[in-house]
């Protein structure tokens, strides 16, 4: 499990995710930045580009991820 702001690389972003939960600022191969939520039990439950345009080619081969915070535990309704 990664705490908040510890960053991983590598190569297969859904790999690197799994058994996550929270909300991870990822940067792919080629320098565009998305928000990735993951919940326990379901991987990637959402991608999204936070910068979809004018993002800088950095020439890289591996994703890198950073975990930028916690989902709220959702509350059971009786």
């Amino acid at each position: 499990m990664l705490r908040l702001n510890e960053t991983v690389a590598g190569l297969d972003l859904a790999e690197m995710l799994r058994d996550e939960a929270g909300i991870f600022e990822g940067t792919s191969p080629s320098g565009e930045k998305y928000q990735i939520v993951c919940r326990s039990g379901y991987s990637i439950t959402n991608l999204r580009p936070v910068h979809p345009k004018g993002h800088d080619k950095q020439g890289n081969s591996q994703w890198r991820v950073r975990k930028v915070g916690e989902l709220r535990l959702e509350q059971e309704t009786a």
